[in-house]
C-alpha cells in the first residue's frame, strides 16, 4: 500500500508516540489503581474505540471544521477539562474500599463506569483529533492504489492498535502497585487521593491552557 520509505518511518514514529509515557498512560494508571484492573482494561478499550471516531474524522475531513473554527476547540477543551476535574473530585469523595483491588472482585460500579468515563474523556480530547489529522496524512501518497481517505483509515488503525498495546504494561504495573497497597486501608485511601489530585490537575491544566 505504501512505499517502504514511508511505511518504515511511520511505524517508528508510531512506536515512539505509543510507548512514550503521557497523560493517557497516567490516566489509565489512575483508573487501575483507584478502581481495579477491570477499570484499567475498560478504560483502555474505551480509548481505543473512541480513537476510531478521531480517525474517521481525520479520514473524511470533519476535523477540518475544528481547525477552521477555534471556538469549537475551546468548547471541547473546557468540557474535557471539566470532566477530568469532576472525576478527580469523585475519587476524593469515594470511601476507601481496599477489596476493590482484588482480581476476583465482583461487579464494581466505579469500574463499570470506567468505560463511559474514559470514552467521553477521549472523545472530548481535541488534541487526539488534531494528532491524527496532522500525523496520518504525512504518510499518504496520491498515486497509491487506495484513495487518501482509505490510507488514513488503515494507518490510523495501525497507530491505534500500537497505542492500545502500550497500555498493557502500564495497566499491569499499576495493578501490581495496587495489589501491594490493598492490605492497607490507609495506603488505598492515599492512592485514591493522589489519583484524584492528578485528574484534577490534568483537567485544570487543560482549562487554564485554553486559548
Amino acid at each position: 500500500m505504501l512505499p517502504l520509505e514511508l511505511l518504515l518511518p511511520f511505524l517508528i514514529a508510531t512506536a515512539v508516540f505509543a510507548f512514550t509515557p503521557g497523560p493517557g498512560m497516567l490516566y489509565m494508571a489512575v483508573q487501575t489503581m483507584a478502581h481495579g484492573v477491570r477499570a484499567g482494561w475498560l478504560s483502555s478499550l474505551a480509548f481505543h474505540l473512541a480513537s476510531y471516531l478521531h480517525i474517521a474524522a481525520a479520514a473524511f475531513g470533519v476535523t477540518v471544521l475544528l481547525a477552521a473554527a477555534p471556538v469549537l476547540l475551546v468548547v471541547l477543551k473546557i468540557m474535557g477539562g471539566a470532566y477530568l476535574v469532576w472525576m478527580g473530585l469523585r475519587l476524593w469523595r469515594r470511601p476507601s474500599t481496599p477489596s476493590s483491588f482484588e482480581p476476583e472482585q465482583g461487579r464494581d460500579r466505579p469500574a463499570d463506569c470506567a468505560f463511559r468515563d474514559s470514552f467521553l474523556v477521549e472523545v472530548l480530547n481535541p488534541k487526539s483529533a488534531l494528532f491524527y489529522f496532522a500525523f496520518l496524512p504525512q504518510f499518504t501518497v496520491v498515486d497509491a492504489a487506495l484513495p487518501i481517505y482509505a490510507q488514513i483509515v488503515v494507518l490510523g488503525v495501525i497507530a491505534n492498535i500500537a497505542f492500545s498495546l502500550a497500555d498493557v504494561p502500564c495497566i499491569l504495573f499499576a495493578r501490581a502497585v495496587a495489589v501491594h497497597a490493598k492490605a492497607s486501608e490507609r495506603i488505598t485511601l492515599l492512592g485514591r487521593r493522589i489519583g484524584g489530585t492528578i485528574l484534577i490537575c490534568m483537567g485544570t491544566k487543560v482549562v487554564v491552557e485554553v486559548r
